[in-house]
């Protein structure tokens, strides 16, 4: 694993800065802002992980019960991203999302519970395209 540290995001603007990095040819099709998939344990390690440390996610990961909201950024784009090791061997998940995503709580709040629960019932097998 390496060791790159967490960037803490304390306001919105920073967000948005993230997101604008985002080149317009790394923007996928909408099936895939709607689903989650497997990705290797080595595309996940390469995320860079940033933790927003402002209202409303605070609240969102308090009552997701998570130690902080997280968004997982590729060199092409933004992700919730989750290890999934509940009962058999680590799998390792992610959606890509937009900002409009991001900035809907209640769509968060619903990704989010139960530890990304909601994130492993959206898998979709079949998509394939560079992390």
């Amino acid at each position: 694993m390496k060791d790159k540290p967490i960037i803490t995001l304390r306001h919105m603007q920073d967000v948005i800065n993230l997101f604008d990095t985002i080149k317009p040819e790394a923007t996928l099709a909408a099936i895939c802002y709607e689903s989650t998939r497997y990705i290797r344990w080595s595309e996940f390690d390469d995320m860079q992980v940033y933790q927003l440390d402002f209202e409303p996610y605070l609240s969102i990961s308090e009552h997701c019960n998570m130690r902080f909201f997280t968004l997982h950024q590729s060199q092409l784009r933004v992700y919730l991203a989750h290890l999934n090791d509940a009962g058999h061997a680590p799998r390792w998940e992610a959606r890509p999302i937009t900002l409009s995503q991001l900035q809907d709580i209640e769509l968060m709040t619903h990704l989010m519970q139960d530890h990304a629960y909601q994130l492993g019932l959206r898998i979709n097998l079949d998509l394939n395209y560079p992390i």
